[in-house]
């Protein structure tokens, strides 16, 4: 009893083949299969070729520029694409060249407005300075003021001072008494 054997669509792609062509030739290859397969049904049929799916895999695997196959990058970046042509090689224009008196032009220009930027730079300085002038100021009054308003209390002796309780000590300050002396 012989065995009826269906085989699978098959694809054989010579290598002389260039890779745009490749797929038009598989899919021609792989319809003239079906037709041989409607054909040897029932038939005995020895099949020495690769099944399709194989054949995109190794097509998949090689390098476009060689036929050699594709290895494992050595980066580990796979989705790395194949490198084509040099960078070198990229068609490089040349700039548009400015005449000189547009560059000396563009150059005053640039000059004026960073002279505007220091000038702008420096009145602020100033003004800030000028704050800063009138603070020290307001504050020096306002502490001579205080001390001016001040209630004192002259201690004369220093044993009330080791009796004091903590809160108290804090409450002391010293003075310059002369001044009270001499009123």
């Amino acid at each position: 009893m012989t065995k009826t054997v269906t085989p699978e669509p098959v694809v054989l792609v010579p290598d002389d083949i260039t890779a745009g062509d490749k797929k038009s030739a598989v899919e021609e290859r792989l319809q003239s299969t079906e037709t041989t397969n409607a054909e040897n049904e029932g038939k005995d049929v020895e099949v020495n070729a690769f099944p399709v799916q194989d054949v995109w895999k190794s097509y998949k695997q090689t390098t476009h520029s060689t036929g050699i196959p594709k290895g494992r990058p050595k980066s580990g970046r796979k989705w790395k694409t194949e490198q084509t042509k040099r960078f070198s090689d990229l068609r490089k224009d040349k700039p548009l060249r400015t005449s000189w008196q547009k560059k000396m032009q563009q150059k005053a220009e640039k000059q004026s407005v960073k002279k505007y930027e220091k000038e702008l730079r420096e009145a602020r300085e100033k003004e800030l300075e000028i704050k800063k002038k009138r603070r020290a100021e307001k504050m020096k009054r306002r502490v001579e003021n205080e001390r001016k308003s001040e209630i004192v209390q002259v201690i004369k002796n220093p044993a009330k001072i080791k009796r004091m309780k903590k809160k108290q000590l804090r409450r002391i300050e010293k003075r310059d008494t002369t001044k009270m002396l001499n009123k």
